[in-house]
């Protein structure tokens, strides 16, 4: 039996609509949402502890006494000007 050589048969593949792009290479990204998700964290402590220093010193007890006299001395003041114009 004598077989004549038979060209290559090529594979006949259906078409899925699908083509292959080469993936670039994954590059590391820089953790942007990281860091602002923590400076808003830093932001808002140094600002919570402002306002905790804030009150702290406005009722204080030489605070307090200090804002007493001057509305003292102001309406000292005011009956100084009344009995003075009069």
């Amino acid at each position: 039996m004598n077989k004549a050589k038979q060209p290559p048969t090529s594979k006949v593949v259906p078409f899925t609509g699908e083509f292959f792009y080469p993936q670039p290479d994954p590059t590391p990204q820089p953790a942007t949402g990281n860091l602002s998700a923590f400076m808003v964290l830093i932001i808002a402590a140094l600002a919570g502890g402002l306002a905790i220093g804030a009150i702290a010193t406005y009722q204080r007890a030489d605070q307090t006494e200090l804002r007493q006299l001057q509305a003292e001395r102001q309406q000292l003041q005011q009956v100084k000007q009344n009995v003075c114009t009069q």
